[in-house]
């Protein structure tokens, strides 16, 4: 019966997913999202996203006209991310797998893919396992392909790390509270990219310097 009740909760927390983090982003994601997929995505591009979570950028990538592999450890994510994709007819340019980023060695070949694509992931991994995704990333991208990353990020200034605090913990519960998620800022995320080889070549910040979006080069 305990197992049967949690495996509930986890199941509704995914349907709520997409409005917590909204909420804990301030709306930014949906900015960041449009973004990736106007400057970056084009038609025919092969995309990989590293954990797509309920599928809203795999399926933004698809109607620009992409294919999009996805992959996410969670079965409940999954299940709305493949209703979400039916319902507006992109199976035949969407193929998830349920899978951890650790399996990408054994998943994808090399230089496979035109575009990587990773949205609030990053900040979810260990400092070993952001190199590892990024050297593997690195390896299946074909020569001159893009990785964009968008997550989290630990402001520069003590004054911004403090106000932003402020801000983020009331956001932080209100999401838990709704998905059963929680994220920790990235740090050091720029020489991470760039020791995996990646030739950075666009990177801003927004919400008091908490959110950055980076995009990378694979020389």
């Amino acid at each position: 019966m305990a197992s049967y009740i949690f495996m509930k909760v986890l199941e509704s927390s995914a349907q709520r997913y997409d409005a917590g983090i909204k909420i804990l982003s301030l709306g930014q994601i949906e900015k960041i999202h449009r973004e990736i997929v106007e400057n970056y995505i084009a038609v025919g591009d092969k995309v990989l996203e590293i954990g797509c979570g309920t599928g809203t950028l795999a399926i933004l990538c698809a109607e620009k006209g992409a294919s999009v592999v996805g992959f996410d450890i969670s079965p409940q994510m999954l299940s709305v991310a493949n209703k979400k994709i039916r319902e507006r007819d992109l199976t035949d340019r969407i193929q998830l797998e349920e899978m951890g980023a650790i399996e990408m060695d054994e998943a994808f070949n090399s230089d496979t893919f035109d575009k990587i694509v990773s949205a609030l992931v990053f900040s979810e991994f260990y400092s070993d396992e952001q190199k590892y995704v990024l050297r593997e990333a690195y390896r299946v991208l074909k020569h001159g392909g893009l990785i964009i990353i968008a997550d989290e990020v630990r402001p520069n200034s003590l004054a911004k790390r403090m106000l932003q605090l402020l801000v983020r913990i009331p956001l932080m519960v209100i999401t838990y509270i709704l998905t059963q998620t929680s994220t920790r800022a990235l740090k050091g995320i720029e020489s991470a990219i760039t020791s995996a080889g990646f030739q950075i070549i666009h990177q801003k910040r927004t919400l008091l310097d908490s959110f950055g979006l980076y995009v990378a080069k694979k020389e």
